[in-house]
């Protein structure tokens, strides 16, 4: 599933599920087959600077994600995987993992090394701070899919096969809309803080 896209923004809706909180936006998208309930994160940077506060939030308005309107993004996608075993009175679920691969774009300092400190200490407080708040919206998807999966394990036995794909499907989209909503729930409360960031 391509999924969660999330931004730290400043505004803007973005499409295929971005949740706009102020600062940081999430976005899930449809579900696909994936081997395994592992989770891959790749990190990716964008690159700060300057040696003044002006210079810095500058420098993110012009390197960072959305043309600048975001100070992190992530995408969070989930691979639910289940197999289907015929019983004697219809199918069962014989097992299921929900995988997930989250792509991070975060900022890293690349500045000059006679950079003023109180300049160098407000970019690395920047950089853990939206580092910080990336990987909490990581544990909340992980905690999502492990739920997911639990339940889908869980289902009822169903006369036919085709019924119970049916029903897991449904599972699964009523797990990524509790998803999105515990995600947008995050972003309203960390707002205010994301904002007094820079």
């Amino acid at each position: 599933m391509r999924g969660h896209r999330r931004n730290t923004a400043v505004s803007g809706t973005p499409p295929r599920w971005l949740l706009a909180a102020a600062l940081l936006l999430v976005a899930i998208a449809p579900s696909a087959s994936w081997a395994g309930d592992d989770t891959r994160i790749t990190q990716r940077y964008y690159f700060i600077s300057g040696r003044s506060h002006a210079e810095l939030l500058a420098s993110v308005r012009r390197n960072a994600p959305r043309a600048g309107s975001a100070y992190g993004i992530g995408f969070i996608d989930f691979y639910p995987r289940y197999t289907l075993a015929p019983t004697a009175k219809g199918c069962r679920i014989d097992k299921a993992e929900v995988g997930l691969r989250i792509v991070l774009r975060l900022p890293r300092w690349n500045g000059a090394k006679d950079t003023p400190r109180s300049v160098r200490r407000l970019a690395d407080r920047f950089e853990r701070a939206i580092k910080a708040h990336e990987f909490q919206h990581v544990r909340i998807a992980k905690r999502h899919a492990s739920r997911m999966a639990r339940q889908l394990a869980r289902l009822k036995p169903a006369g036919d096969c085709r019924k119970l794909r049916d029903t897991a499907q449904a599972l699964i989209d009523r797990h990524k809309q509790a998803h999105r909503a515990s995600q947008a729930a995050f972003d309203r409360r960390t707002r205010k803080a994301i904002k007094r960031l820079l």
